[in-house]
C-alpha cells in the first residue's frame, strides 16, 4: 500500500497523464511513470555544482533560460533517433529556438521596438514552459523505459523527483564580501561586474572567484519603488542583463553575494546605485564617463603589477 505522501502525489500527478501522452508517451509507460514517482523509485543522489546552476538557470534572467534552451535543443538534436524525439515537439523547440537567437540580441541594440521585446518575451515564457512541461515529462517518461540514463537528465538541465542538492557536506559560508561595478550597454541593457577586490585593500587585491565559489546571485532593485525587479545566480563574474519597459531615466540599485551552493544564504556588498539613460545624450555621456574609468582602472592595475615586481626583485636581492 501506498503511503499518505505517495498517494497525495499520485492525485496529483494523474492530472498530468493526458499531457505525458499526448507528448508521445504510451499510456501503460505513462501510468507506470506516475507510480514510480509516487512510491519513490527514482533515489535522490549527490549533485555536482554545475547541475545545480543548469536547473537554476531556468527561472533565472533572459540570458540564462536561453542558455538551457540551446543546450536542451543540441542535447535533442543529437539524440533523435537513439532516444526517438517526437518530431512536432522537437520541430517547435528548434523554431523558437532559432527565432530567440535572432530576438535577444536585437532587444539589446537600440533598433529595437517595443513589440520586438514583447515577442522575445512570449516566445522565451512559451519555450520555457515547454520545456519545463512538455519535455520534462517525456524525457521522465524515457528514464522509466530505460532509454534515458540519470545523467542525461541532469544534461538537460532536470532533477528527477526527490532529487536535492545534498549540501550536507558545505565547507561553510562565503566571508568574501564582493565588489560591484555597473556598465550601461545600451538604453535597455547592463552588464553586472563582480569581483572579490576591495578598494581599501588595492594593494593586495585577489581579484576572481574565490576558492571554493561556484556562484554569484545578483539582485537588482528599483530605487523609486522599491521592488526587487532581476534575481538571478549566475555561474560568470561579467553578467548582462535587459532591464525592464519603462527604465529610461529611472534609478536602480544592484548588490551580489558570492555563493558556495545555490541554497546558501547570501552575504550581499553594499549597494550600488545606477541611473539608466533617458535621452542619446545621457547615453553618449555614461558611456565617455566609463570609458574614461576604465582607463583610469587599467592605468592603476599597471602601477600596482610594477610595484609588485619592485617588491618581489628587493626580496630576491636579500635573498642572493
Amino acid at each position: 500500500m501506498l503511503s499518505v505522501t505517495a498517494n497525495a502525489v499520485l492525485n496529483s500527478a494523474e492530472l498530468l497523464l493526458f499531457r505525458l501522452c499526448e507528448s508521445g508517451l504510451r499510456p501503460e509507460t505513462a501510468s507506470g511513470l506516475l507510480f514510480a514517482f509516487a512510491a519513490g523509485g527514482m533515489i535522490a543522489g549527490e549533485l555536482t555544482g554545475g547541475t545545480l546552476a543548469a536547473v537554476a538557470r531556468w527561472h533565472g534572467g533572459i540570458d540564462a533560460r536561453y542558455t538551457n534552451i540551446k543546450n536542451l535543443v543540441g542535447i535533442l538534436k543529437e539524440k533523435q533517433t537513439d532516444w526517438s524525439v517526437p518530431q512536432p515537439m522537437y520541430a517547435g523547440l528548434v523554431a523558437n529556438s532559432d527565432r530567440l537567437g535572432e530576438l535577444i540580441p536585437l532587444c539589446k541594440s537600440t533598433a529595437a521596438s517595443t513589440d520586438d521585446r514583447n515577442l522575445r518575451n512570449s516566445i522565451l515564457k512559451a519555450t520555457v514552459a515547454a520545456c519545463l512541461q512538455q519535455v520534462k515529462m517525456w524525457v521522465f517518461g524515457k528514464y522509466y523505459e530505460g532509454v534515458v540514463t540519470k545523467d542525461d537528465i541532469h544534461r538537460l538541465g532536470f532533477l528527477l523527483p526527490g532529487e536535492t542538492g545534498g549540501h550536507k557536506s558545505r565547507s561553510g559560508p562565503v566571508d568574501v564580501v564582493p565588489e560591484v561595478k555597473i556598465r550601461v550597454l545600451s538604453p535597455d541593457a547592463v552588464k553586472i561586474i563582480v569581483d572579490q577586490a576591495a578598494a581599501e585593500n588595492a594593494a593586495q587585491v585577489a581579484h576572481g572567484w574565490p576558492p571554493g565559489v561556484e556562484y554569484v546571485l545578483i539582485v537588482i532593485t528599483s530605487v523609486n519603488e522599491n521592488k526587487e525587479i532581476i534575481r538571478q545566480v549566475t555561474t560568470t563574474l561579467h553578467t548582462s542583463f535587459d532591464m525592464p519597459e519603462g527604465c529610461h531615466g529611472q534609478q536602480y540599485a544592484a548588490k551580489a553575494s558570492f555563493l558556495k551552493h545555490v541554497s546558501d544564504s547570501p552575504r550581499f556588498s553594499n549597494e550600488v546605485t545606477f541611473s539608466m539613460p533617458l535621452t542619446t545624450g545621457d547615453l553618449i555621456a555614461e558611456l565617455d564617463r566609463q570609458h574614461h574609468e576604465d582607463y583610469e582602472n587599467q592605468i592603476r592595475e599597471v602601477e600596482r603589477q610594477r610595484q609588485e615586481i619592485e617588491r618581489l626583485q628587493a626580496e630576491l636581492k636579500t635573498k642572493l
